[in-house]
């Protein structure tokens, strides 16, 4: 535990701080180049994605992981993971709405794409899980839930309703896809956070650039 304190403590002052700076200050270079990022893309979720890889490397792998076919066992408390997605998808209001800083209409189409990106994530996802072991999953539902949640978090404040159905869509397609590079890299990223967060943010980035108004 305290390396993992360690650890927090450095990555969020010398990499979270000046990503969030150079995003969100009036002088930061990204903000002055006109990048548009309401909520965090870059600076939570993909670089946070980027550092559980780094760690994941550094920790090493659990024991009876394969680098091929993973762990000879599937997460087992759906109870624990359907609370956890809770929390954050409440707690998502939170930061994407509150990003707008004010009560404001911004502030209620932020949660309101917000939603709907979680909602159309988590069926995708159930979708593409569906196709292969031929049965509806609620770990698959919550895993596209916040791959939907990651997806629009750059884009919150910015785009029109009807496209967080295609954050939320292309978000839980290309997570579920990228839960496969840990394989081709023989990583042991116990939670998929570099596949959801890295790659979902990097995907949420794009399609802000295309959707938003």
């Amino acid at each position: 535990m305290l390396p993992c304190l360690v650890f927090i403590f450095i990555w969020s002052t010398i990499i979270y701080d000046p990503i969030a700076c150079w995003t969100w200050n009036p002088k930061g270079w990204s903000f002055l180049m006109g990048g548009l990022d309401f909520a965090g893309g870059t600076p939570v979720h993909i670089s946070s994605g980027a550092a559980a890889l780094a760690y994941s490397v550094m920790l090493g792998k659990r024991s009876g992981y394969s680098a091929t076919a993973g762990l000879p066992y599937r997460p087992h408390n759906v109870t624990h993971v359907v609370l956890g997605t809770v929390f954050l998808w409440v707690g998502w209001f939170g930061f994407n709405g509150g990003s707008a800083l004010a009560a404001n209409i911004r502030a209620v189409m932020a949660c309101f794409v917000t939603h709907t990106a979680a909602a159309t994530g988590g069926v995708t996802w159930t979708l593409m899980d569906y196709r292969l072991d031929r049965k509806w999953s609620t770990v698959g539902f919550c895993s596209g839930a916040i791959a939907g949640l990651v997806a629009i978090t750059p884009a919150a404040g910015f785009v029109p309703a009807w496209s967080a159905i295609i954050f939320g869509v292309v978000g839980a397609i290309a997570c579920n896809f990228a839960t496969k590079i840990k394989y081709l890299l023989h990583v042991d990223d116990a939670l998929d956070i570099f596949a959801v967060h890295g790659i979902g943010g990097f995907v949420g980035n794009l399609l802000t650039g295309l959707f938003a108004a």
